[in-house]
């Protein structure tokens, strides 16, 4: 389409040099010239009517993916402990842990940040003391659960228990989600500090080939499981 406009205008110009051309092809050359180019800013034109339908739609139905697309930025940020939110303006939500040696672990502490807007909810994550003190502040709405260390869903899912969604028969959340992560093989808590803050899991995947092996609950036990599994998989994907 590109070519026959260009070719159609150029021989428009042509014909106006040419002795032999006459007034009236010049004219309908330059008529069909337009009248592509006119289909093509309609074409251009509609194009950006159906993006705006779909991001909007969007908006309305996924925020998270909404959000990723539009901001475009990282769901973490690691922050200095000077930075760190002072606990009255926290909400603590959620605890867990990482290996530090075959004896000891260091707790993790998960807490909403309540200055946080609705639309773009933060959760502080943070362990350690002094020069070994770790802040992280994660903008839930933008975990890509297909593609998330373990400090992001630990975040997440301590958010979305904070709103009210816990899987049935569950301490929390992330302690589910380990539970399931150990069945799959992964190990249900992360081995060391770089495992749960470095390491990407693609929880979607993971969650679904889990979902899809107790789907028979041949036991009273798989059952259970395959509750939680897809209360769980439910939750990440229709936040």
């Amino acid at each position: 389409m590109l070519n026959g406009v260009g070719t159609n205008i150029s021989m428009a110009y042509t014909s106006k040099y040419n002795n032999k051309s006459t007034g009236d092809k010049m004219d309908i050359e330059f008529e069909i010239g337009n009248s592509e180019q006119n289909s093509l800013n309609k074409c251009g034109e509609r194009q950006s009517e159906l993006t705006e339908i779909y991001m909007n739609m969007l908006s309305e139905n996924n925020s998270s993916l909404y959000n990723k697309l539009v901001n475009n930025k990282n769901a973490v940020e690691q922050v200095s402990p000077d930075k760190e939110i002072p606990n009255d303006k926290l909400k603590n939500i959620g605890m867990t842990s990482f290996g530090l040696s075959d004896t000891e672990s260091q707790i993790v502490l998960a807490s909403y940040v309540k200055t946080s807007k609705e639309d773009d909810p933060v959760v502080q994550v943070a362990y350690g003391h002094g020069d070994n003190r770790k802040v992280y502040h994660v903008h839930v709405n933008d975990v890509d659960t297909s593609n998330a260390s373990d400090l992001e869903i630990f975040a997440l899912m301590s958010y979305e228990g904070y709103k009210g969604r816990t899987a049935p028969d569950s301490i929390n959340n992330y302690s589910a989600y380990k539970i399931m992560k150990a069945d799959a093989g992964y190990g249900m808590a992360s081995a060391d500090e770089n495992s749960f803050v470095n390491k990407k899991v693609n929880a979607d995947y993971l969650l679904e080939q889990i979902y899809d092996s107790l789907k028979k609950r041949e036991t009273e036990q798989e059952a259970k499981s395959f509750d939680v599994c897809e209360y769980l998989l439910q939750m990440i994907k229709n936040r």
